[in-house]
């Protein structure tokens, strides 16, 4: 039986305010709704569904633009009731602070607002109105200022990956507790983009290591970026905290799924084939027994990436893979990087000895419980670990708190741990 998903990213709408050049759903500026789109009653049934086959999921409401859904503060409620964590994935530009204060209420977590540049000019130029830049900003405010954790997210090109500094100050002036760089993976619009070479998307992702090291306060994460375990050497099983997890490689399909306006399943936004439909089945039918996932979960990758000596701990971007070959299987061909001769495939990592994992209390347990899903299996990894380097028999409440995470992403869990 698969592990539920700990992360599900949904495209509420088609509708934006934007033409972003690099939309991977290729959104529409449009006054009203697509007549596809899953209606209220719909949307709530899913909710209901998913919070059945995962629980304390992270739960990404996106588009288009999310705000111009007319029941977004309604689906957020509830997911919200059904201890779900919805965060609100948006370009900002609409997030007034009554929206925000709204939102917050309702019982939305956080949100997600798109800064592409530290240059208004590109920003706007990228994204199809001018002012969208400051738009941006305004909203992170109105949201931080509500009471709404920050989440900054920005896509990588040719054209701004030098920035990495810049844009990591940036998210320290807008106090977000995570700046999250995307590598652009070909899809929808992103067609049109410049990706950056193999050569290129090393480097940027190097940078990006070295820049969590000197911002510890804010998380700094690369995504659909599976290489960074290997640039950091960390082979299946080995690492602490946030690499603890026995691999850190493409989570589509594994931990993660996205639904589209029209109710589709996908692993991934970036892998767009459907395989299956929430208006046919179940949304654990179609995560359980979907062709797509069957595959992703089972079959080690094709080519370069089959042999690797990180094949398991990275695996390669399959999203990248099917858009480079029609294969969603075959190798990554953007990863440039070469084993050495004298290297051997890895091998899949067992699971921890039963006997050397210490013990729960029943407080503990319950606090550990009590932690928002998508990063308890995280923190559990992380704490049963700290046990075993420590020689603890058992984990209390006061082990919890003694080795409770740092940094601003994790405040909310230290509240819970205090």
């Amino acid at each position: 039986m698969p592990v539920a998903p700990r992360i599900v990213s949904w495209n509420l709408t088609r509708r934006c305010n934007l033409a972003c050049s690099h939309c991977y759903l290729d959104a529409l500026q449009r006054k009203s709704d697509c007549g596809d789109e899953l209606a209220t009653e719909e949307a709530l049934r899913v909710v209901e569904e998913l919070a059945d086959l995962a629980p304390g999921a992270m739960l990404v409401l996106t588009g288009g633009e999310p705000l111009l859904r007319r029941d977004l503060h309604q689906l957020v409620a509830a997911a919200a009731s059904r201890e779900l964590m919805p965060v609100i994935g948006t370009n900002g530009v609409l997030l007034t602070p009554e929206r925000a204060e709204a939102l917050r209420q309702a019982g939305a977590a956080g949100v997600g607002v798109s800064v592409d540049s530290v240059d208004p000019i590109f920003h706007d130029r990228l994204r199809g109105l001018p002012g969208a830049w400051n738009g941006a900003l305004s909203g992170m405010r109105a949201a931080r200022e509500a009471g709404l954790g920050v989440l900054m997210q920005t896509t990588l090109f040719a054209e701004n990956r030098g920035d990495l500094e810049a844009f990591a100050r940036l998210a320290r002036e807008q106090c977000a507790m995570a700046l999250n760089f995307f590598f652009l993976v070909c899809t929808g619009r992103g067609v049109t983009q410049t990706d950056l070479s193999g050569a290129d998307y090393e480097t940027a992702l190097s940078g990006i290591l070295q820049l969590q090291a000197r911002h510890a306060d804010v998380m700094i994460r690369a995504r659909c970026a599976p290489y960074a375990r290997r640039m950091l050497g960390l082979h299946a099983g080995q690492g602490e905290g946030a690499y603890a997890d026995w691999s850190s490689a493409c989570l589509a399909g594994r931990g993660y799924l996205r639904i589209t306006p029209n109710g589709e399943v996908t692993p991934c936004p970036y892998i767009p084939q459907a395989k299956g439909s929430v208006r046919r089945a179940s949304l654990r039918e179609i995560w359980e027994g979907g062709a797509g996932f069957a595959r992703l979960r089972g079959e080690t990758p094709g080519g370069k990436c089959g042999g690797c000596d990180f094949r398991h701990s990275c695996g390669g971007c399959r999203a990248r893979a099917l858009a480079a070959s029609g294969d969603l299987m075959s190798e990554d061909a953007k990863c440039a990087y070469q084993p050495s001769p004298d290297a051997t495939p890895e091998a899949r990592p067992g699971t921890v000895p039963v006997e050397a994992v210490a013990t729960w209390t029943p407080e503990a347990r319950a606090l550990l419980e009590r932690i928002p899903g998508f990063v308890r299996s995280r923190v559990r990894t992380r704490l049963e670990e700290a046990a075993a380097r420590e020689s603890a028999a058992s984990i209390t409440l006061d082990f919890m708190r003694a080795h409770r995470p740092k940094g601003a992403f994790f405040s909310a869990l230290r509240d819970k741990l205090s």
